[in-house]
């Protein structure tokens, strides 16, 4: 059977903890569905929670399941991409730099898409009857928070990343937030040719789907192909409802929403509490006029919990595994990448290093922070250094830093999200200095603490 957000869920909903059902009707519109993940959050629950009976804007039953927190856990990604749940921290991020060399071609469906079980098209394509989220208390209104796809006009390749499509008191018409560089530089295009641009909003697929469409790859790389990697089989195709064979859709989602960017026309989105727990500023962003909604029989509406451990996990984790492929290529000498929560697992990332030479940990640093433009800080630590483990990051760069040569402030390079920061960076190397004497630091002996079963010396 092809992976799916619904075979994933039936298979975590075998496995105690994992998943919680709500069977009391919702209304995500009113703030009721986060306000449920919130409660569950500050009793540090990390369930995935499946809202069976969520109501539609329409304020009625939607007859569509609704599922959030699915990538809470690092331990629940791991076991999406079928990797050992116990090797979940740095396993898991060379896991996933390998799923982002694994490019597996996608396949054209035999027989009718589950995805167009059920299709609704004209004035029937009503947006008012997905049970559309509002998150936060001042955010501009509900927003379906998923996957965009964009197919580039010259070369025919097509772009997937996550977007914000905030409904705009209107049936068929929503304000999206497209702010990936890859997908700007496409509607560009279309805008050049005159043209709408053709795009879909896919909302729910299996969780192996949606980390293959962050992993961080190249413009023009073919998204379906490096999502077959992180999947293990290939992304099964159907031609859209709306523009047939020129724009291919995933067959096995749960929702796509298909419309037009048209070129001359905009709308305002924002504010939205976004993924560094402040709200994002209103804007004037693309227009999304929609032309058709298709589902599955049983469909379920995935979304995400902004600025929350799934949040931060579904964006960090295969970037982790991205930006280590990217500078092992270019150094050789990376052991290990780190995005944390500490900072939003978006704002920067620590790399740990093999160092050989006073002035390496610079380059590596500098060179990390061209990998997104999200980044602000990056701490660059010996090999010896996990880091996995926070205290010990901070504690080599409490104790290795030299605040007059190691610190670098990278003045006016743009970045997305507002901090306080600006418009600023800032690389710091952690590492310890070659180039004079320095203390070492303590350990135990290796071969004694090889030596050493603690369950044999302590009493029961």
């Amino acid at each position: 059977m092809p992976k799916s957000l619904s075979t994933f869920l039936d298979e975590i909903s075998k496995i105690p903890g994992e998943l919680i059902r709500i069977s009391r009707p919702v209304k995500p519109q009113a703030f009721e569905a986060t306000a449920i993940l919130e409660h569950l959050h500050r009793r540090d629950d990390n369930s995935v929670v499946l809202f069976e009976e969520p109501e539609n804007l329409f304020g009625k039953p939607s007859g569509i399941q609704l599922v959030s927190n699915v990538f809470a856990t690092r331990e629940r990604i791991a076991r999406a991409i079928g990797h050992p749940v116990d090797q979940s921290r740095l396993p898991l991020s060379l896991e996933m730099a390998r799923c982002d060399n694994e490019s597996i071609p996608a396949t054209v469906c035999q027989g009718a898409a589950p995805v167009h079980e059920k299709i609704f098209i004209g004035e029937d394509a009503d947006v008012r009857n997905l049970p559309v989220v509002r998150h936060y208390e001042k955010d501009l209104g509900p927003v379906m928070t998923m996957v965009v796809g964009i197919r580039n006009p010259d070369e025919g390749f097509y772009e997937l990343s996550f977007a914000k499509t905030f409904y705009k008191d209107n049936p068929r018409r929503m304000g999206a937030s497209l702010h990936s560089l890859h997908l700007a530089r496409i509607l560009a295009r279309y805008r050049e040719l005159g043209k709408s641009a053709p795009i879909i909003s896919i909302l729910g697929h299996h969780p192996a789907f949606n980390l293959g469409v962050l992993a961080a790859t190249p413009f023009g790389n073919d998204d379906y192909a490096t999502i077959g990697g992180f999947m293990g089989e290939s992304v099964r195709l159907a031609p859209s409802v709306t523009f047939g064979d020129e724009f291919m859709v995933p067959a096995d989602a749960e929702i796509i929403v298909e419309g037009e960017v048209p070129p001359d026309e905009s709308e305002v989105v924002d504010p939205f509490g976004e993924v560094t727990l402040f709200y994002q500023a209103q804007c004037i962003r693309n227009a999304f006029n929609v032309t058709a909604i298709t589902m599955r029989n049983k469909p379920i509406m995935q979304d995400i919990f902004s600025g929350h451990k799934g949040h931060w996990n579904l964006g960090a984790i295969p970037k982790e595994g991205s930006i280590y492929n990217s500078l092992q290529t270019r150094f050789g000498n990376i052991v290990g990448v780190h995005m944390p929560h500490s900072l939003c697992s978006r704002l920067g990332f620590y790399i740990s290093i093999r160092k050989s030479k006073e002035g390496f940990a610079k380059q590596v640093g500098h060179a990390a922070m061209l990998e997104s433009p999200f980044f602000q800080f990056v701490i660059v630590v010996d090999e010896g250094i996990d880091v996995f483990d926070e205290e010990k990051v901070i504690w080599a760069a409490a104790s290795y830093t030299d605040p007059s040569k190691d610190v670098d402030l990278i003045k006016n390079s743009w970045t997305i999200f507002n901090t306080a920061a600006g418009y600023q960076k800032v690389v710091i190397d952690a590492t310890a200095p070659l180039d004079y004497p320095f203390p070492e630091r303590f350990k135990v002996p290796d071969d004694v603490m090889s030596s050493i079963n603690l369950e044999e010396w302590i009493n029961e």
